[in-house]
């Protein structure tokens, strides 16, 4: 818990941890239960606490697991599916439905699975179940986002019913980082049977929490799976809210009609403090808050001396001063230092005038340039006013800058569409290692991709398959040196990430920002 001593929290916090689509955005939006809005959400000031109110910024696009690389998806349908590597609180790896894996050649990964486990419709988990999902990952009809991540995986073969082995054609020594972050686990029969449209609206897992009711744009209901596998849940009931407005989440959790939410603006921190039935909670997360400078858009930003001149006329350190409160800690390459293969980069630092002779060797005058920056509003930590005061920087210099502000759903479909214009405010997290961040955001095909070079992308494939760690983080190291000197982005901060929370409500903030419910309980 955060009460007065800010600057102290956030320091511990963060050397403690140095030792971001159903068939895709259409399944699950047809067929909702008939209500008036909001009238199936359950009473939070029930005597019993045995339930609780979790606000999100936005809707899931879909139930189906394995589809869509969303955040606020994800955050939903972990409490319903599982995966068979889990992370601790620190992000370490621990067994999930795997209890244990190894590499038994640069070619092949073997899992052993629980032999304990069942769906909430009683059927049993075993090595067909974890076959039929990652098939569904690499089958193109079913256009899951999380394909590019996974194309180096040849086949999946069930060694009996609880032994897996995944062949890969080329070696793939990170495979259990994309176990952990994105394979989760749906039950094949009811898929199978049901379709991928009416599994997307009636989702079957072995999690802590079965699916009672979705009604699109204002509720997500789950009830306790009282025959989980590790343990009865104590919180009976979850409720996920969708409150696009941060004003509206605040109100709500003030009130009590809300018990926990994420991204609290810096300016309201004291509101929550303030609050006798309320608390701050706050860790600094391995999520990553950058500028894209968009190349995939034909305009000024395609050419890397205007790319750099951005850099040089965005002052970050004045960004965190005045606009986050020092809630943040300032990065100058791609990956946050809580990263596995972080390395220190080049500055760029704060230099109008450096910016100015680099427009100009490009070919313009800053005058000529008008240019747009796309963000959310609401999904980050005072997103919209970062994107202003960004603007009015690079208006210092003479750059005429028009702000989109996007509902945040639009936001991403905007990225994936290659329809953003100049520059666009993007979070990602959370992740672990170099590939994580770098293969997912600076490659061609990579559905949140900004920026693609071709040499770029040769040499982060060439890192990719490398098992010595040694080489393997020299590989990254100099992929981090490029992309700086290539000013892909201008970085901004690793996010330090802010909770309002109920008094009563034991709640313990993730690294990789999870509202893992089964680990929360009312005191």
């Amino acid at each position: 818990m955060l009460r007065k001593n800010k600057w102290t929290f956030v320091l511990v916090a963060f050397l403690l941890l140095c030792a971001a689509a159903c068939t895709p955005n259409t399944a699950g939006t047809d067929d909702q239960p008939d209500s008036e809005p909001g009238s199936e959400t359950p009473d939070p000031s029930a005597p019993s606490r045995d339930s609780i109110v979790i606000a999100v910024e936005s809707d899931a696009v879909t139930m189906l697991a394995n589809t869509d690389v969303n955040y606020v998806n994800d955050v939903q349908i972990r409490n319903i599916y599982d995966p068979l590597i889990e992370r601790d609180e620190q992000g370490q790896f621990i067994p999930g439905l795997a209890e244990e894996w190894e590499s038994i050649d640069e070619l092949t990964w073997e899992f052993k699975l629980r032999d304990d486990v069942v769906f909430h419709n009683g059927e049993p988990f075993n090595a067909e179940a974890v076959k039929f999902n990652i098939d569904y990952i690499l089958d193109e009809s079913n256009q899951s986002f999380y394909l590019s991540r996974w194309t180096m995986v040849d086949e999946v073969e069930v060694v009996d019913d609880y032994t897996v082995r995944i062949k890969t054609s080329v070696p793939f020594p990170t495979l259990p980082l994309r176990i952990a972050d994105d394979l989760l686990i749906m039950e094949p029969t009811h898929v199978q049977e049901v379709g991928n449209e009416e599994a997307a609206r009636n989702p079957i897992g072995t999690g802590a929490y079965e699916f009672d009711q979705w009604q699109r744009d204002e509720y997500l209901i789950l009830t306790a799976n009282d025959q989980y596998w590790k343990g009865e849940p104590q919180i009976k009931q979850v409720t996920f809210r969708y409150i696009s407005e941060f004003s509206a989440r605040l109100s709500a959790f003030l009130s009590g009609d809300v018990h926990l939410f994420k991204n609290v603006p810096v300016d309201s921190v004291a509101n929550i403090e303030n609050d006798d039935q309320s608390k701050i909670e706050m860790i600094g997360s391995s999520r990553i808050n950058y500028l894209a400078l968009n190349n995939f858009y034909e305009g000024p930003l395609q050419d890397q001396r205007v790319r750099q001149a951005i850099n040089y006329a965005v002052d970050v350190d004045e960004l965190l001063e005045a606009v986050l409160n020092g809630y943040g800690t300032k990065m100058t390459g791609p990956l946050s230092q809580i990263n596995a293969d972080y390395t220190e980069t080049s500055d760029y630092g704060y230099d109008p005038d450096r910016a100015i002779e680099l427009i100009q060797e490009a070919g313009y005058e800053p005058e000529d340039l008008n240019l747009q920056i796309d963000t959310p509003s609401g999904r980050y930590p005072m997103d919209t006013h970062v994107a202003q005061a960004i603007a009015s920087q690079l208006e210092r210099i003479g750059i005429s800058v028009n702000i989109q502000v996007n509902e945040w759903g639009n936001h991403l479909a905007k990225i994936r569409q290659r329809d953003m214009q100049d520059m666009f405010i993007l979070g990602w997290g959370p992740a672990y290692d170099g590939q994580g961040t770098i293969e997912n955001l600076f490659t061609e095909n990579s559905p949140y991709s900004g920026f693609y070079d071709p040499e770029v992308e040769e040499q982060i494939y060439a890192a990719l398959p490398i098992f010595d760690e040694n080489e393997r983080k020299q590989a990254f190291d100099d992929l981090q040196h490029l992309l700086v000197e290539q000013a892909a982005w201008v970085p901004l901060w690793q996010q330090g990430d802010l909770y309002a929370v109920d008094d009563q409500l034991t709640f313990i903030p993730r690294v990789d920002e999870r509202f893992t419910v089964f680990e929360m309980s009312w005191d």
